[in-house]
């Protein structure tokens, strides 16, 4: 019988070799630890987190406050990120929304949230070299008082040991890729969020076609997912949002 070798999560995130692989398994275990929302912000150097070019990979949300989210005017509101990266430590959302001066927009976001029961989150700062900073939020749907420490003690670590890792992959990536015309076309739609089908409608291409347009960008930038190709056309200054 073949021996089972159980991988400590820390040493698995230290051999990944894809951003977006990285970023999801994080979040994966987040959900093995009981978090029933996570999300990860990955915003270019000197952004804020809420800004429409950070890349947001989000699991366990209702999809109509994905759709809301998404919407340039609506996510710039949101004070929770910026204050969490100020504060320089995990901060529940509800110590986020006291900390500081409210606007009529910051109320209007946290109303919004609390209708989707965005309530007991916490959101956590993650500080790279070079000023690639990111943010991450995990939810139990419970106050973090309620969650087992190690589970917390764990997903922080694991959290900041795959920042490291993902601005790591982001340096060994070379800085000679191009793009043609159209394939930049079909990155920007997707760093829009914009699917397959989606972006074949939109340029009145067949879906195989962008398909075809898809692999070849990832080729390209060596990059083997919507994530990895999105963060490293934005480095490269390939596409602009």
């Amino acid at each position: 019988m073949k021996e089972c070798v159980l991988v400590d999560p820390l040493t698995k995130v230290e051999n990944l070799f894809c951003i977006g692989e990285t970023i999801r398994y994080v979040c994966d275990v987040a959900g093995d630890l009981g978090a029933i929302r996570r999300s990860y912000h990955f915003s270019p150097i000197y952004e804020e987190p809420t800004s429409a070019r950070t890349q947001i990979h989000a699991v366990g949300f209702d999809p109509e406050w994905v759709e809301l989210y998404e919407r340039k005017e609506f996510r710039r509101h949101d004070p929770i990120p910026e204050r969490t990266l100020r504060h320089g430590a995990m901060l529940t959302w509800s110590e986020a929304r006291r900390m500081g001066t409210n606007s009529k927009e910051h109320e209007d976001y946290f109303e919004a949230s609390s209708k989707f029961g965005l309530v007991h989150g916490v959101g956590l700062p993650l500080f790279g070299p070079n000023n690639r900073d990111a943010y991450a939020s995990f939810d139990w749907g419970r106050p973090i008082e309620e969650v087992p420490p190690e589970h917390v003690s764990m997903i922080k670590a694991l959290s900041r040991a795959a920042q490291m890792r993902v601005c790591n992959l982001l340096d060994q990536d070379g800085d000679d890729a191009s793009l043609s015309e159209r394939e930049a076309e079909v990155l920007q739609w997707l760093a829009h969020g914009k699917s397959r089908t989606d972006i074949a409608t939109i340029l009145d291409l067949s879906p195989d076609t962008v398909k075809t347009y898809i692999t070849r960008i990832y080729d390209k930038l060596e990059a083997r997912d919507r994530i990895a190709a999105v963060v490293k056309g934005l480095r490269l200054r390939l596409i602009y949002l």
